[in-house]
């Protein structure tokens, strides 16, 4: 599993992302596996920089730690519903 983060609030698991577009300059959608769609406001540049695993978007191990158990069966983790965290 590489856990990377995508944008400040979302971090998904690049093992389940199926596809990657462009939508505008500063926009991309990302399709996982399971057919959920995110559409965050980040350059596509930025996005496949985080899936090839740039170091800029790696999740270190303590970070990986305390996601990994939350992101295992979805695929993704959007971090706002767990702020406490």
């Amino acid at each position: 599993m590489k856990l990377v983060k995508i944008d400040s609030d979302l971090y998904l698991n690049s093992d389940f992302i199926e596809s990657v577009e462009a939508d505008g300059k500063e926009s991309t959608i990302i399709t996982m596996i399971s057919g959920e769609v995110f559409s965050p406001n980040v350059p596509i540049k930025k996005v496949l920089d985080a899936i090839s695993g740039s170091e800029e978007h790696l999740v270190n191990d303590a970070s990986m730690n305390i996601l990994k158990a939350e992101s295992i069966n979805s695929g993704h983790l959007n971090q706002q519903k767990y702020p406490s965290r």
